[in-house]
């Protein structure tokens, strides 16, 4: 069992993804899908902590914050592609397919679709390209810096990727979505 005060990182991820929601649904109802696993990862992580539960929801949690988020960031860059209104979910089944099936491949789709979905940002924003870039990227910057304390500051690492991970839908919301609602 964890410490309860981890729940409050978690819950801090949840609030700020439901704020970066409600900004995406009025825009995109893919967009907002798109966010909303790892807002619930943040949901489920909390409650299990704070009650004290295992089991199937750890497993859930678990599902939520890899398979689910590649889901999530699949639906997320094919809304930025500007395609067809079928590519976020078959898009995001995919990422989320491989993530089950291949689960070594995560890392990689992690960091192609968070690149891509960037990449896309930059392209389509009119003023502040970089900034919403790197607002998307955020993510990928929340993993890799949160990474370095795993093994040896576990608590610290757990904090920081979550607040980190809220930070970045803060900035999702504050960036990313004012781009999409200019197209």
């Amino acid at each position: 069992l964890l410490p309860t005060h981890f729940a409050l990182s978690e819950m801090l991820l949840a609030v700020a993804g439901s704020f970066a929601i409600a900004q995406a649904g009025r825009i995109s109802t893919w967009f907002a899908i798109g966010l909303a696993p790892i807002a619930l990862a943040g949901l489920v992580g909390a409650i299990r902590i704070a009650v004290g539960m295992t089991g199937f929801i750890v497993d859930l949690h678990g599902f939520l914050s890899r398979p689910a988020a590649l889901f999530g960031l699949g639906c997320l860059v094919a809304v930025l592609l500007r395609r067809q209104p079928w590519l976020p979910p078959v898009l995001g089944t995919i990422a989320m397919a491989i993530a089950t099936f291949a689960p070594a491949t995560t890392p990689l789709l992690f960091i192609g679709l968070i690149g891509a979905g960037a990449i896309l940002v930059y392209r389509a924003a009119t003023r502040r390209a970089l900034i919403a870039a790197v607002s998307f990227a955020g993510l990928l910057i929340a993993i890799l810096v949160s990474a370095r304390f795993r093994s040896a500051q576990p608590a610290l690492s757990w904090h920081l990727f979550h607040t980190l991970v809220a930070v970045w839908f803060m900035l999702v919301a504050a960036f990313v979505i004012p781009v999409l609602q200019k197209r």
